[in-house]
């Protein structure tokens, strides 16, 4: 009964990131904010696969990004988008994955890298695409995936922060636990 309960847990958790990713990736498509460089934007729908990468796993933050890819290239894409979309998702995943055992708990430094990745992965697919050379692009991409991901690198911690996604830990945690209010108010 107990292994039941978790997998529809586990289902209902992928499903709920599924649409906020799904949800954050339609309202920066809606709201566009005028960028001097093509292909650069926010990614706020990578929120939550790194919220799903840290918070549920590897193989569920997979699982999540998948879906959210589908689920946008059925009711907004083309077989284009989809492919610019997976190759720059894909390899920011892989990216996150490698990051995140690397730096562990920084998941800004991770969002930064898989922001630069994803970026790279696009950039790549939309070379192969068009067998145009977009090299030029590379400084701009670079920056653009830095800022990106530090932006929601913080947004993703600061949720990962909050009581209401903590997970229970030992008494003797040396990391002190972090509610969502403002540092400055604490004392």
């Amino acid at each position: 009964m107990h292994s039941r309960l978790a997998k529809t847990k586990r289902l209902a958790s992928a499903a709920i990131l599924i649409t906020v990713a799904f949800v954050l990736s339609w309202l920066e498509m809606i709201v566009s904010l005028p960028m001097v460089v093509p292909g650069v934007k926010l990614g706020l729908a990578n929120i939550a696969i790194v919220f799903a990468l840290y918070y549920c796993g590897g193989v569920d933050a997979l699982f999540v990004l998948m879906g959210r890819l589908m689920l946008s290239a059925v009711l907004f894409g083309n077989v284009t988008s989809l492919i610019m979309s997976a190759s720059g998702a894909v390899l920011s995943f892989l990216v996150m994955l490698l990051c995140k055992s690397l730096f562990g708990r920084h998941l800004i430094y991770v969002s930064i890298c898989g922001g630069i990745a994803h970026n790279i992965g696009q950039l790549i697919a939309a070379s192969l695409l068009v067998r145009t050379s977009y090299i030029w692009l590379v400084p701009y991409l670079i920056i653009g995936g830095i800022l990106a991901g530090a932006f929601n690198g913080f947004v993703t911690d600061r949720l990962l922060r909050c009581r209401l996604f903590r997970r229970p830990v030992k008494p003797s945690s040396s990391e002190p636990a972090v509610e969502c209010t403002d540092d400055k108010n604490e004392s």
